[in-house]
């Protein structure tokens, strides 16, 4: 028994590491990829400190001893649910840079984290590190379901599950129950680790799998030819949808429609939502629905504002026209697309309207 609990422990940190070598070999300049690496490398610090810190309950040949290096192993593994945010906030929120507010945390984290190994505080300063790590954890979740439903990236959805089954087992497991509800030092603590790094060892060798077999599955003798003629046949039909979806847009003006969905607008172009998400990311370049419905309004409330003709229209009347249902949704897409507000933007429209032919 004390063999097999240490192969899984070995399996679980040599596959967290394979996945972070890899992902950060493959998209070296991705700032995701690097944080993918940090989150497996506290991944193994928490698996091989449990060999260290539940040395009661280990048969001595099979504890590990880190001696000097134990402190920041620990605190190393517990920043895990910061940098979980930090991974949650880069995928999923489109925004390009982190809140400073988020990386003031991470510091205060890693504060509470290193400081009971300097001044003492150990019991007070834990029960901090463990709420903050909820909070982080709460904010991973936040920002990893959020807009879920209006994704189109096919890969960036699936990988929304992913992390949000880790989330789930890293917030709950780790900073709740081992933590805080769980005595710490106790045999049922020790049940608890194992029990959570058998789920992470689940969790990582489904992402190995995956990852190998996008690797080897081009080179799977006729099969490429099979999915070429498919690949074809699908472009043809992602044409057709394309023609339907614009004549939506431009001659029925289907964005007016306050609630329109992803659903319900691939019911109208007569594609399952999800051919409707791959359409619209990988022909118009939109990453959102929302983006994609603020982009075509606002363009059309822009020809408006800037329409001498139309000065005296209220922006609230135009805002509906377009298909917003209020002012303060039409205000904070605007802003989103153009930079301006929307009266800011009328205003510098109709100034350069109204100023004289310098010719």
């Amino acid at each position: 028994m004390e063999f097999a609990l240490l192969g899984l422990d070995l399996v679980t940190m040599a596959g967290l590491l394979l996945i972070g070598a890899r992902v950060a070999g493959a998209y070296p300049r991705r700032r995701e990829a690097w944080l993918v690496l940090a989150v497996c490398v506290a991944g193994v610090a928490h698996v091989a400190l449990g060999r260290a810190e539940y040395g009661p309950w280990i048969a001595e040949p099979y504890r590990f001893d880190f001696g000097a290096a134990a402190p920041a192993l620990d605190v190393v593994r517990n920043l895990a649910p910061g940098l979980f945010a930090m991974l949650a906030h880069s995928l999923f929120t489109d925004r390009g840079r982190f809140p400073t507010w988020l990386g003031l945390l991470l510091v205060l984290q890693f504060g509470l984290e290193a400081a009971p190994y300097a001044v003492g505080g150990e019991r007070a300063l834990n029960l901090a590190s463990a709420l903050l790590q909820l909070v982080f954890g709460g904010l991973a979740i936040v920002w990893t379901l959020a807009y879920w439903r209006t994704d189109l990236v096919e890969a960036r959805r699936r990988s929304r599950a992913v992390l949000a089954i880790a989330l789930a087992v890293n917030g709950v497991a780790s900073s709740l129950l081992l933590r805080l509800v769980i005595p710490q030092g106790s045999y049922a603590n020790y049940q608890g680790h194992v029990a959570l790094t058998a789920v992470i060892a689940g969790l990582v060798l489904f992402i190995v799998a995956r990852l190998m077999a996008g690797d080897v599955g081009p080179y799977l003798g006729a099969e490429p030819k099979r999915r070429a003629a498919a690949a074809e046949t699908r472009r043809q039909e992602d044409d057709l949808a394309l023609v339907r979806l614009q004549r939506l847009l431009e001659e029925t003006k289907v964005h007016h429609e306050p609630r329109l969905t992803l659903a319900g607008l691939a019911a109208k172009v007569g594609v399952p939502e999800y051919r409707l998400r791959g359409l619209i990311h990988e022909r118009l370049g939109f990453r959102n629905f929302n983006a994609f419905l603020h982009a075509y309004r606002v363009r059309e409330a822009c020809d408006r504002l800037a329409d001498p003709a139309e000065r005296r229209t209220p922006i609230l009347t135009i805002a509906l026209s377009c298909g917003y249902d209020s002012m303060t949704t039409f205000s904070r897409g605007f802003r989103e697309v153009t930079g301006l507000t929307p009266s800011e933007y009328r205003a510098r429209r109709l100034a350069a309207a109204d100023a004289p032919d310098s010719a």
